[in-house]
């Protein structure tokens, strides 16, 4: 039985880590932190920001050992690029020793980055939908709507737990596995990517079809699931050949789509 509760991590003021940390800020770097920031604000446009709960995590340029998030306390729609602060694999805010960081985020997260190289970019949030669907045995129904496809048989599921104790964060990595997304039984859920964009875009894409999941079992109509030779062509058709709906068409988009209506994320 669990007996300390943990959600903000303050890091020790005294880090000899924090010596080896990158002191300049490259173009690529700066680049990042927009996409990051972006990310933050578009989870809160739809629906997945829950007060101070969850995060955006991406691993900087060039770097294992070091990746940008936010300062816990700040709410998604309030995130601009220069707010964001480079953390550790041991979760320690490295430039700004004094600032908290989420251990809910940053512990699971540095566990999915030590296993997966391919990985970039991590969301953990709470869409309402997901929040839903991770309640449900049977999860989230294969490729019941469009939405879905990307998730046929490529979405894990853990038992949720709040207090993210190092043997559960690994637990997180294992369960995730090659995945793109991980359903927190339920809590929440966390999808990756190579790319912020990828990531955002699997969270969305996971938000939408299981808030179509629940409408269309809360219709209390009979529903069709399509056979697993038609999930299969569907996977193939999203994610075969030359093609993979990764986010990358949409993103430059819903930057526009920002700028157009608040452009301060970049600040």
């Amino acid at each position: 039985m669990h007996t300390k509760p943990i959600s903000v991590f303050q890091p020790k003021k005294d880090n000899p880590m924090s010596a080896t940390l990158p002191q300049t800020q490259d173009l690529a770097e700066r680049l990042l932190r927009q996409d990051l920031a972006a990310a933050f604000r578009l989870l809160d446009r739809y629906g997945m920001s829950d007060l101070t709960n969850g995060s955006v995590v991406a691993r900087l340029p060039g770097e294992t050992d070091w990746f940008l998030t936010h300062p816990h306390g700040l709410f998604f729609h309030e995130v601009k690029a220069t707010d964001l602060i480079r953390v550790g694999m041991n979760g320690e805010a490295l430039d700004h020793p004094d600032t908290p960081t989420n251990f809910a985020v940053c512990r699971p997260a540095a566990s999915i980055f030590k296993t997966r190289p391919d990985v970039n970019a991590i969301i953990h949030a709470h869409g309402m939908g997901i929040m839903s669907v991770a309640a449900l045995a049977d999860g989230l129904l294969p490729c019941l709507t469009e939405a879905a496809i990307p998730f046929y048989e490529d979405v894990g599921y853990i038992e949720g737990d709040f207090f993210f104790e190092p043997d559960y964060c690994d637990e997180i990595a294992v369960k995730l596995g090659t995945h793109k997304a991980l359903i927190y039984r339920h809590h929440a859920f966390a999808t990756v990517g190579a790319s912020v964009a990828e990531a955002f875009f699997y969270a969305y894409s996971l938000n939408v079809a299981c808030d179509l999941q629940m409408k269309i079992l809360a219709s209390n109509r009979d529903y069709v699931v399509p056979s697993k030779e038609q999930c299969v062509r569907h996977y193939q058709a999203a994610f075969g050949g030359d093609w993979k709906s990764d986010g990358s068409v949409e993103w430059p988009g819903l930057r526009r789509m920002l700028d157009q209506q608040d452009s301060s994320y970049i600040d």
